[in-house]
């Protein structure tokens, strides 16, 4: 194998030194395939030939998933050869047009032959936030947002302080000051004054909402609640849920609350084959009610509890007394479903409009449209202070979080849904506000984008 690779480099090279014109402009997109799955592809960035830097990117279904490093890349004439350390392969090619024709040579490993093709129009959902914003001339321009058949009002921005805003933290997102955000959305006054997305993604797109799954599950007991299935929530979930080896001591509030002291463990929970049966076995590491412990398995038990109390698994129950009511039709929730039980911790996907929709029904009190559908009372009970959480400065209410901003000396107080990545929902109702985002923060700092809103956050006034 080695031998080969030797010969392989000793004759490209050779080909570049003896051809007077060599095509040297490697600067650019390459895309690779995925050894076993279609839809995902790799791709290498030539940053400058000239200081021998390259990016690595992998993508799924046409849009950014991961970045990877490369290493020790050198270009000769038509020859590149560069080192992706997590893999611990060299890649070794020669440039015939737009396609490298080469391969990596792993250690160990039969040299496997992988062709690149130029391809730079995937900067667009890789680098670009908005095509064309690296440019020299670019300016941010804010549009009005599409009007859509989906009930949700839209206006162009009303006051200075909009624009203000706007036109003060958008360019920061556009730049990549917040990592990569996929999508802003902002609303005063009932209305969607400004609605971006990035790298790629469009109004139609479905997105991870991660652990804004948990203030929807919620809102979905709230109206249980509302419509008499749950009638206490002082209730011991071992009765509930007819588990007699359960801690009696744990209630529907204290898993609203993430205070059910059982041992937090999401990484075996999500591996497990049955995740109500394993969180009904979960020993307690304190007493109930007394500490803050975020687990997705207090929220598990909570979709668990609806079936239970309602005879609707907890999406058909969303389908039936929420999103059909906020006419949302946009969205997916059959990943990591199990035995009838969609994952109620994070696995929603859904569109940042449709979150806009839920962000609007709390900020108007459980009322959209005119129609109640969740009652005024449960809001106010659900979002407001319920317990100190281990980060300061976020307190916890019945699967929200408060949180206070402040900006310009002035405090603000925010129910907040917090995703992992970036799926966030800020809700302001001393400044009649909502602002949805999401991202594909997994690599940078997730919660990056509250400090932009916060800084700014005094224009609104």
């Amino acid at each position: 194998m080695f031998r080969f690779v030797s010969l392989f480099v000793i004759v490209a090279l050779c080909a570049a030194c003896s051809s007077n014109k060599a095509n040297t402009s490697f600067s650019g997109f390459w895309e690779g395939p995925h050894p076993e799955d279609p839809n995902k592809k790799f791709y290498v960035e030539i940053v400058n030939t000239d200081s021998s830097s390259a990016k690595g990117y992998w993508t799924h279904k046409g849009l950014y998933d991961s970045g990877f490093q490369i290493d020790s890349l050198t270009i000769a004439g038509n020859s590149i050869r560069f080192f992706v350390p997590n893999w611990n392969c060299t890649y070794l090619g020669e440039k015939t047009g737009n396609t490298i024709h080469g391969g990596f040579a792993c250690e160990g490993e039969p040299f496997d032959s992988v062709k690149l093709v130029k391809n730079d129009d995937v900067a667009q959902f890789l680098t670009d936030a908005i095509a064309g914003c690296h440019e020299a001339d670019y300016k941010y321009h804010c549009q009005t947002p599409n009007r859509l058949d989906d009930l949700l009002p839209v206006s162009v921005f009303g006051s200075e302080g909009d624009s203000l805003f706007i036109y003060s933290l958008l360019p920061e997102i556009v730049n990549g000051d917040y990592g990569r955000l996929n999508s802003f959305l902002l609303i005063r006054n009932n209305q969607l004054i400004c609605e971006e997305y990035f790298y790629g993604y469009g109004q139609n797109t479905l997105h991870q909402a991660e652990s804004t799954t948990k203030s929807i599950t919620s809102l979905l007991i709230g109206i249980a609640a509302d419509n008499g299935f749950i009638t206490d929530l002082n209730e011991p979930v071992a009765a509930i849920m007819e588990a007699p080896d359960f801690d009696k001591r744990i209630t529907l509030e204290h898993l609203l609350t993430m205070t059910s002291g059982l041992l937090p463990n999401d990484e075996e929970l999500y591996l497990s084959d049955d995740r109500i049966a394993t969180i009904l076995s979960r020993e307690l590491n304190c007493e109930p009610g007394t500490k803050f412990q975020y687990d997705g398995g207090n929220t598990e038990l909570l979709g668990a509890i609806l079936k239970k109390k309602t005879g609707m698994y907890a999406d058909e129950f969303a389908k039936k007394y929420l999103f059909e009511p906020l006419h949302i039709t946009h969205y997916n929730w059959e990943i990591e479903k199990q035995n009838g039980y969609p994952c109620m911790a994070g696995s929603l996907e859904i569109t940042p409009r449709e979150l806009a929709k839920i962000g609007m029904l709390v900020l108007n009190k459980g009322k959209f449209k005119e129609q109640q559908v969740v009652s005024e009372k449960w809001i106010e009970q659900s979002t407001s202070f319920k317990t100190h959480t281990n980060i300061p400065g976020d307190d916890y209410a019945y699967q929200w979080w408060n949180l206070t901003l402040k900006s310009a000396g002035e405090e603000h107080a925010c129910v907040w849904a917090n995703g992992f990545g970036s799926q966030f929902i800020y809700i302001f109702p001393s400044l009649d506000a909502v602002i949805v985002t999401t991202g594909h923060n997994y690599e940078f700092d997730s919660w990056a984008i509250t400090s932009g809103v916060e800084k700014y956050l005094y224009l609104l006034k």
